[in-house]
């Protein structure tokens, strides 16, 4: 009977050593899943951030759209004669537009809010997505938002730029 106690604690011992041990390997595998899994998804997030940035609707600013096709002196910041100047708003959007015409408004910024100076329709082909507004003119310096809107006032892109006197 001796004989069978030492072997049969030996063979407890045996078991609990053995149970121990794969416990222990699936925690560890469990913790190099949970730092994949971790890993893959910051990665997915990053991924998502960037497209959503770098998709969308743009809205920029140039000197001039030529004849051509050129876009001239694209800027976030321009340099207007004290009697007034102007330039051209650039839409490129991520799909056609969907739309025959658009308005786009031109609001100066300040301390104290912003104030609408101008709304002007302009028509569109719906079936395009890169457009030029020409000749969005201004009076005075100061931080501007220009915002296209669809005639339903559902906005599609804005951008601000800065004017200043020459």
């Amino acid at each position: 009977m001796i004989k069978f106690k030492n072997h049969a604690g030996f063979l407890l011992a045996l078991l609990v050593l053995i149970t121990i041990v794969f416990a222990c390997g699936d925690k560890k595998e469990s913790e190099v899943k949970k730092e994949s899994t971790k890993e893959e998804t910051k990665s997915e997030t990053t991924t998502k951030e960037e497209t959503k940035s770098t998709t969308g609707n743009q809205l920029y600013f140039v000197e001039e759209y030529t004849k051509e096709g050129q876009e001239v002196g694209k800027s976030d910041k321009f340099y207007i004669p004290q009697k007034g100047g102007y330039i051209t708003a650039m839409l490129r959007t991520t799909s056609p537009i969907g739309v025959g015409s658009v308005d786009v408004r031109l609001e100066r910024e300040s301390v104290d809010g912003s104030e609408i100076i101008d709304t002007k329709p302009y028509d569109v082909f719906p079936d395009k997505s890169y457009f030029f507004f020409d000749k969005i003119t201004f009076y005075k310096s100061g931080d501007y938002k220009v915002t296209v809107f669809k005639k339903d006032g559902t906005p599609i892109a804005s951008g601000t730029v800065r004017i200043d006197y020459k």
